[in-house]
């Protein structure tokens, strides 16, 4: 079950991010952000009337605190993607926000042995290949240094979210973009930046921000109930989705040690699975 909702994070925060990186192409990360975390907090109130969740107070917090983390990662992301390529930024940041989760489950007594680790590893290291990208070295070191703050911010986020119960369900989710929507939404105000996106990009914002906050939930419901390490490692594969959106919508290249990454990456989540 945990890979399910790994997968169901991954496509949910591919399809977002590659969504994501085209309205700020159009408009300012933070406009974006905000219109997605809008779209985010609907969805998620809307799941909660659907999946059994419990309003726990300790849970809602852990949840808000990672929504003070989690509107700064997706400001990095989304500027390092409109300066930089998807091929760089996502498996940067899906690697870094990778291992800050394992290393809480470890510590906090989780179990990672056989098979698990084969993939884990396998994973990891399809995450990197597919982050060596050929361009110009500035717009390489931009991408790489957006994707390490969006991991970081990211990871701890992931790890808040971890800590939580099942019986909270989506609460915690809810929460989490309810805080990065107020917290944003003050950073807007103060800096005179518009708050909704534009019309030609308001479809689009939505559509990632629904992504979005559903993937989140799905990796809340996942860690909730199973292997935090194994949700983790298969959400991180996320980058294969949004490369993969990238080169058939917008032609952009993949080089074949990429496509090998995006490889690696799915014989760790197959080498899980059968764990």
């Amino acid at each position: 079950m945990s890979i399910v909702f790994g997968l169901c994070y991954a496509f949910g925060i591919g399809i977002s991010d590659f969504l994501g990186g085209l309205a700020t192409r159009r408009a300012q990360a933070l406009t974006v952000v905000v219109g997605m975390l809008i779209a985010g907090v609907l969805s998620l109130t809307a799941l909660s009337l659907v999946v059994p969740s419990e309003f726990a107070f300790d849970d809602v917090m852990l949840g808000a605190a990672s929504g003070l983390t989690v509107g700064f990662a997706l400001m990095s992301m989304f500027h390092g993607l409109a300066l930089s390529s998807p091929a760089v930024v996502s498996p940067t940041a899906a690697l870094v926000s990778t291992v800050i989760p394992i290393v809480y489950d470890v510590a906090t007594g989780g179990s990672v042995e056989g098979l698990v680790i084969v993939g884990v590893a396998v994973g990891l290291v399809g995450i990197v290949l597919a982050s060596i990208s050929p361009g110009p070295t500035s717009a390489t070191k931009t991408g790489l240094f957006w994707g390490l703050m969006a991991g970081l911010c990211f990871g701890s986020a992931l790890t808040f979210l971890a800590g939580t119960s099942e019986a909270s369900g989506v609460w915690p989710a809810l929460s989490q973009r309810s805080m990065g929507l107020i917290v944003l939404a003050l950073v807007a105000t103060r800096r005179g930046v518009p708050r909704f996106p534009q019309l030609g990009i308001r479809l689009t914002t939505l559509g990632s921000g629904i992504a979005g906050g559903l993937a989140v939930a799905a990796f809340a419901l996942g860690a909730q109930r199973g292997s935090i390490t194994q949700v983790a490692v298969t959400g991180a594969t996320f980058p294969a989705v949004t490369a993969g959106l990238a080169a058939v919508f917008r032609l952009h290249p993949l080089r074949w040690w990429q496509v090998a990454g995006i490889g690696a990456c799915i014989s760790g989540v197959a080498l899980m699975a059968v764990a």
